[in-house]
């Protein structure tokens, strides 16, 4: 089902998307809502690129008159493909922008977390539910104006502003876990995990997890999951580039994997990404996450993803060295 459909006939019915030292306790930071011209800014952030010259490549011209050889620099760096935007009311998203994308409707109440067990014992005062929106990052032309001072860069296939997923669109898959629920992934008990933020599936929107920023941070983590795998039986918009000789774009994302760094633009505006989890705070006395926490649940991130590749100097790719 095609999600842009869904959006379309949803406006046609009317519907409207610091840690302190050694001190143990933790702060919340006030979150606002975030602007375009924001996000876009924030993709001026040379940290973020990761830009390095990784290598060579050897391309082959042949015509009637014989064969030649040219070569060209191999490169890596990250761009912003998406912003993901993880936050517990429906139809509340803090990107105001694109909150008319994921509407409040009747499939898709409001989230939240359970704060006191019911007489029959069945809440989890760890459950934590949020909606999680996939949208394509609208600075292009900013990346690629700072890209300019560095020399040879690579370009997305990801569209500005294209809604790829939006959880309240997808009910189904993201409250009820279907069909993840049917999958031998969310009951393998070796099925990858997001650090101690929790597990990958299924796929939804409902954590144990007591931590806010983990648990907001998973389920941001699970969408963009969704959108780099085609055939996924969710509503959605996959995003899978194409490579071809001289581009190797990034796999589908996955944990314990580099290919994907995360910038949070909201409820504070980091200047560099980091891959998940950015700490290990397994024996840490303090939460190094305090500063990251909202005090309103609502959270923005920019996912910049790893591409690597050289320019193209003739017709086939014969040899290319780096990692």
């Amino acid at each position: 089902m095609s999600l842009t459909l869904l959006i379309h006939k949803s406006l046609k019915r009317g519907l409207g998307l610091s840690i302190l030292g050694s001190c143990l306790c933790a702060t919340s930071a006030i979150s606002q809502e975030v602007t375009t011209a924001e996000v876009i800014a924030s993709a001026a952030c040379p940290e973020c690129l990761d830009y390095e010259v990784i290598g060579a490549c050897v391309w082959m011209t042949c015509t009637p008159a014989g064969c030649s050889t040219d070569t060209s620099i191999k490169v890596k760096h990250r761009l912003p493909d998406f912003v993901v935007m993880s936050y517990p009311e429906t139809g509340e998203a803090p990107w105001q922008t694109t909150a008319w994308m994921a509407p409040d409707n009747a499939y898709s109440e409001n989230g939240g977390h359970s704060a006191r067990r019911s007489v029959q014992g069945l809440d989890n005062t760890s459950m934590r539910f949020y909606n999680s929106d996939v949208i394509g990052h609208p600075g292009g032309q900013t990346i690629f104006s700072l890209l300019a001072s560095f020399g040879y860069s690579l370009s997305s296939q990801a569209t500005p502003l294209m809604p790829h997923y939006l959880s309240s669109l997808d009910p189904l898959g993201w409250r009820y876990n279907l069909p993840d629920m049917l999958s031998t992934q969310t009951w393998n008990p070796l099925t990858d995990a997001l650090g101690n933020f929790g597990d990958i599936y299924p796929r939804g929107g409902f954590v144990l997890q007591r931590h806010s920023f983990k648990a907001a941070a998973l389920t941001a983590f699970r969408a963009l999951h969704v959108v780099t795998r085609i055939g996924e039986g969710r509503v959605y918009q996959p995003f899978v580039p194409t490579p071809y000789p001289g581009f190797w774009p990034p796999g589908p994302v996955k944990p314990n994997n580099e290919d994907t760094a995360w910038q949070m633009l909201s409820p504070i505006a980091q200047t560099d990404a980091y891959v998940w989890p950015q700490f290990d705070d397994s024996l840490t006395p303090y939460d190094p996450y305090a500063p990251h926490i909202a005090s309103d649940d609502q959270y923005v991130w920019a996912a910049w993803r790893l591409y690597k590749g050289c320019q193209r100097r003739g017709s086939t790719l014969i040899a290319h060295f780096g990692e």
